[in-house]
């Protein structure tokens, strides 16, 4: 298996998506070279991180050529620019760079990734706008959720929950949750007082609790019924802000009947939206003083309030006003994570980062390439706790060293654990007496550890 010092990676863009990566990428071990027209976030990046910098055209044949671009193992293209993104990996792989990946916003553009993987060699495309937008309707799907991530082609889901002192799971054993209530779900991590754990039969689950779940999509719904938890989708909603997001979320949220209401200042912006979706009801007002003006019958009916401008405390303080208006779900988009401070500790409010999409997948990718032989390759990564904890997913093949082995017979190392096996579109919750297939897709959870293949949670 390959080593993190050895694979040479190249992002264009330094910016919010740039930046967050890089940060990661660092963490991680791996060796950087960033690329960025501005002087002014080449200076901040180089006095930041122990990453090479350089000012220069990240589409330019003789720039790529200067910083030795044919030797890079992925190349990374995150400029606010579709076709900057697209020409910069198009010049790259000409010269040479193993994998590219280019962020790519624009729907239509996004729709022919297999022209631009197949005709122009792009690796990877990502849209963090559409996956952030994906991510926040999934949320609106469990109301009690903080969290949904989903795996295996969406046939199965990981859902994030923290519990309440009424909650009927509160001062439960694991084994009871299973057994006794019938849930067929499996807790994988859970974090109280801010320590992760992976929890075992007995583990009790305390009021205040964040919860990490593993299960087939209907599962969840059958659990939450059981439990009397709300997991009808919510039938009004209203988004702050504008931008590409909100524009791909309002587009979700109307295909479903939803009723959506978006509020933009901008006069500009709010009739481009108006024009673009027809069904939004389009308010041209700043939110905060839209809810003043607002009854309290219209509030009551309003099951969900998402703010997704570009300004972090305004989005904060927008939410936090929000959940003192008793809306029953609050979501707001956070660029920087250090700002988050500003939330009370008893906030429901649930934080959504476009820069955090798109790392995730971007690692991954850079993951699944550690591995010279291309052995279980990684499908998906989420990262959770400023990565403390990991959930991978992996495509297991013939070579994996542990197939046809009960679970009881093998030895997982700490702090470890299997959350989920998908084999022929079933959802396996994984007993002792279950083995690994080639052609399974297993998902693993891991708490502070990095792993990159699937034998990697077993001990030798």
């Amino acid at each position: 298996m390959r080593n993190r010092k050895t694979m040479k990676i190249f992002i264009v863009g330094g910016g919010n998506i740039g930046r967050a990566l890089a940060r990661q990428l660092v963490n991680d071990g791996y060796e950087l070279t960033v690329i960025d027209r501005d002087e002014s976030v080449i200076v901040s990046l180089g006095n930041s991180m122990d990453i090479i910098c350089l000012q220069g055209n990240g589409a330019s044949c003789a720039t790529l050529q200067e910083m030795n671009v044919s030797a890079a193992d992925i190349f990374v293209s995150v400029t606010n620019s579709d076709e900057m993104n697209i020409l910069s990996c198009l010049t790259a792989h000409m010269l040479g760079a193993k994998h590219t990946i280019a962020r790519i916003r624009d729907v239509d553009y996004a729709r022919r990734y297999r022209f631009y993987r197949d005709k122009m060699g792009i690796s990877m495309i990502i849209n963090p706008e559409l996956a952030t937008a994906m991510e926040i309707y999934r949320l609106l799907r469990f109301p009690l959720a903080t969290r949904v991530e989903v795996f295996a082609k969406g046939r199965a889901e990981l859902v994030e929950m923290m519990i309440e002192e009424d909650s009927p799971l509160t001062d439960k054993t694991l084994i009871e949750i299973s057994q006794n209530m019938g849930i067929n779900l499996l807790i994988c991590a859970v974090v109280r007082d801010e320590e992760a754990f992976v929890p075992k039969g007995d583990t009790v689950i305390h009021a205040g609790d964040v919860l990490y779940m593993t299960g087939a999509v209907q599962e969840f719904r059958k659990a939450f019924k059981k439990l009397n938890l709300p997991i009808k989708p919510m039938k009004s909603i209203m988004i702050a802000g504008g931008g590409i997001i909100s524009y791909y979320l309002a587009e979700l949220l109307l295909q479903h009947g939803t009723k959506v209401t978006l509020v933009e200042q901008n006069e500009e912006e709010a009739a481009l939206i108006a024009e673009k979706l027809d069904g939004v009801n389009v308010i041209c007002d700043d939110a905060l003083a839209y809810f003043d003006n607002m009854s309290q019958s219209d509030i009551t009916h309003t099951d969900a309030f998402i703010t997704l401008t570009e300004n972090d405390e305004y989005n904060l303080v927008a939410a936090m006003y929000a959940e003192s208006k008793d809306i029953s779900k609050v979501i707001s988009r956070v660029k920087m994570k250090s700002r988050l401070h500003v939330l009370p500790d008893d906030s429901k409010v649930c934080i959504v980062s476009r820069e955090d999409v798109a790392t995730d997948r971007i690692l991954g990718y850079s993951r699944s390439l550690l591995n010279a032989e291309d052995n279980d390759a990684v499908e998906s990564l989420y990262r959770l706790m400023d990565g403390k904890i990991e959930f991978i997913e992996f495509k297991v093949d013939e070579n994996d060293k542990n197939l046809d082995i009960p679970l009881k017979n093998l030895k997982m190392k700490r702090n470890m654990l299997i959350g989920c096996i998908i084999r022929d579109a079933k959802i396996l919750i994984p007993r002792g007496d279950d083995v690994i297939k080639a052609g399974d897709t297993v998902l693993v959870a891991t708490i502070n550890s990095q792993i990159a293949r699937l034998e990697d949670i077993f001990s030798a």
